[in-house]
């Protein structure tokens, strides 16, 4: 778990990214340079369908991704992100 300081304040922010989610993203990002769709719904479906990830979890998931995703995909990352955190 990586631990972040929050606006200058002393209070941590814990953030909980799944380390599946993010292990695939980096394995896609040396082969392809880009995420496929195949991972954001994927993610999507574990968080909004299935329940198997919170809706936080899914949302420092793709923020700790966010390094991965070309100019070009940013408006579908954008669009996957927002239906997590509506989740």
């Amino acid at each position: 778990m990586k631990i972040n300081a929050v606006n200058g304040t002393n209070q941590p922010a814990f953030q909980k990214v799944n380390q599946k989610y993010l292990k695939w993203a980096e394995k896609l990002y040396k082969e392809r340079r880009n995420i496929t769709t195949e991972w954001y719904e994927s993610l999507r479906d574990d968080v909004t369908l299935f329940k198997d990830i919170s809706s936080k979890d899914g949302v420092d998931t793709m923020n700790a991704v966010r390094k991965y995703v070309t100019e070009p995909s940013m408006k579908f990352f954008n669009h996957v992100m927002d239906c997590i955190k509506r989740a």
